[in-house]
């Protein structure tokens, strides 16, 4: 019998920037049944500030970061389980305030109307404390290289600014004075969804301020067992 040979199949290269998209998409699907809708809650922090006379996207202000609170301890760990590999990089998780902070670092950073955020923060609930989970703060970048994590000049800087242009914005000044990422942070009323808005200005980004802590001895290590030492049922 005569043999056939069948003729090679071509494959098409897949666009490097269409791949890109793809990659992005999933994200964005995969995200959105993880912590909710963040387009809308992204798009609230800006428009309430906006009002306020603010326009953060104009002046160029940089959105490090967004902040997902959970409700319980596992809740917590099922979040971190679903985020870290697949979706981002563990900058950091570390003991603050009585009970581990989690930093990390997107895969495909959060485009979405003219503002671009790396990095999601997650807080584990302290014990015996349950939170309702959701989207809680976001956090602006108003200063450059050169102003440092440490400090205040620079916010100071800024808060004279919002006062000199008559801004109607009424900052909690607690963490002004905090050694190492200080804040001033204003709170933005209720969300559609029943919970709290807040948005707190520093002077860098969360990732650079992980770098200088982890570099500078300043994390303190979740402890070893603490998780298995709890029980949230």
């Amino acid at each position: 019998p005569c043999r056939v040979n069948p003729k090679p199949v071509r494959l098409q290269a897949l666009d490097p920037c269409r791949a890109r998209e793809m990659v992005s998409q999933s994200q964005e699907e995969e995200l959105k049944q993880l912590i909710g809708d963040y387009h809308t809650f992204i798009d609230q922090v800006c428009e309430r500030l906006r009002v306020a006379g603010l326009d953060v996207v104009s002046r160029g202000y940089e959105l490090d970061h967004i902040c997902y609170r959970c409700e319980t301890l596992s809740h917590y760990r099922d979040v971190m389980a679903a985020l870290v590999p697949a979706l981002g990089t563990l900058l950091v998780e570390g003991m603050i305030g009585g009970r581990p902070i989690s930093t990390v670092r997107l895969q495909e950073p959060i485009v979405h109307n003219g503002v671009t955020v790396s990095c999601i923060e997650v807080p584990c609930p302290k014990p015996g404390r349950p939170y309702s989970p959701g989207l809680e703060h976001a956090e602006l970048v108003v200063g450059a290289e050169t102003d440092g994590v440490r400090g205040n000049a620079r916010l100071r800087e800024f808060m004279a600014e919002c006062e000199r242009e008559g801004l109607e914005l009424r900052f909690d000044l607690r963490a002004l004075d905090k050694e190492i990422n200080a804040d001033v942070s204003v709170d933005l009323g209720v969300a559609p969804s029943g919970g709290g808005i807040s948005v707190k200005f520093h002077q860098r980004p969360l990732s650079e301020v992980v770098v200088y802590e982890i570099s500078h001895g300043h994390v303190v290590p979740v402890p070893e067992g603490y998780f298995a030492k709890l029980d949230d049922k």
